[in-house]
């Protein structure tokens, strides 16, 4: 028998084990956040429909708020409170970009889910404009809804009352920490999903 013939119990030779494909392991980042951008990207265009369906509806809202307010009352409350609806122009078009968000997010998620490449490119793009757009949010807080409810504070005050002037002393402080605190939190997710989807073995897993 030659010395080249192999012995079918004979174990393979290392040229043999060198043709087989090696298992480096997939990381379960993408398809992980896959889920996630599909589960927030759902929840982000049903609360942007709910906040643009609700800007449409401002008057019926007010009027609800201060139905239990005597005549007198409710005008001049409504009336203290009209800067800040006025500012409300700018949480619908804010609305309307969460929507584009989220159907980035809805994009990107059915791609990593499946370890598709292309996902993690959309996945990327939505993360540098969710940040963009928190940082906006932070400006839009800052330099436009802040003096308005500063105005609203000085209305309620000289609408006088306990209940009035408690409301105009913190309406302002509140709405300032509330909005920027707000957009902090919400950027944490893309700032994550970003770093996360980018790393070596993540990146690695995608075809």
């Amino acid at each position: 028998m030659s010395s080249e013939s192999m012995s079918p119990y004979q174990a393979p030779t290392s040229d043999t084990q060198g043709n087989e494909p090696m298992n480096v392991g997939t990381s379960p980042i993408p398809k992980v956040f896959g889920i996630l951008h599909l589960v927030f990207g759902g929840l982000g265009i049903v609360f942007g429909l709910f906040a643009i369906v609700g800007a449409a509806f401002t008057d019926k809202i007010q009027e609800l708020q201060y139905s239990g307010y005597p005549d007198e009352m409710r005008d001049r409350m409504m009336s203290a409170m009209q800067p800040v609806y006025e500012t409300q122009k700018w949480d619908v078009i804010s609305s309307f970009f969460s929507i584009v968000l989220a159907v980035l997010m809805i994009c990107a998620g059915l791609k990593l889910v499946k370890y598709r490449r292309r996902g993690l490119k959309i996945s990327n793009i939505y993360s540098a404009l969710s940040v963009i757009h928190k940082l906006i949010a932070i400006g839009i807080v800052v330099v436009i809804k802040n003096p308005a409810m500063q105005e609203v504070g000085k209305r309620l005050e000289e609408i006088g009352g306990e209940q009035a002037s408690a409301m105009g002393m913190m309406t302002g402080p509140v709405a300032v920490v509330i909005g920027v605190g707000t957009a902090i939190v919400m950027s944490i997710y893309p700032i994550l999903s970003f770093f996360l989807l980018n790393r070596i073995q993540s990146r690695g897993s995608l075809s």
